[in-house]
């Protein structure tokens, strides 16, 4: 079973606080043991997002405007 939860910095941040150095130490393994600093965001095509959204019924004028601001943002951008 896999459980999400979001959760922001913040509290994360102060849950790893209430951590012993034990328990600190076991979670920085993980974190090495996963390379978690060393993935990256992958984007997909914009084209597969615009598909994605038009199977769930979205309005042409939404897709577009959708695909614009897509083509405009930052992560697309490069």
């Amino acid at each position: 079973m896999q459980i999400s939860v979001d959760i922001s910095v913040d509290k994360l941040l102060n849950l790893i606080s209430n951590l012993n150095i034990n328990e600190l130490e076991e979670v920085k393994n993980k974190i090495v043991e996963r390379e978690l600093y060393f993935k990256k965001f992958k984007k997909d095509k914009i084209e597969n997002i615009i598909d994605d959204f038009k199977k769930e019924g979205y309005s042409k004028d939404f897709l577009a405007d959708l695909e614009d601001g897509l083509k405009k943002s930052s992560v697309y951008a490069n």
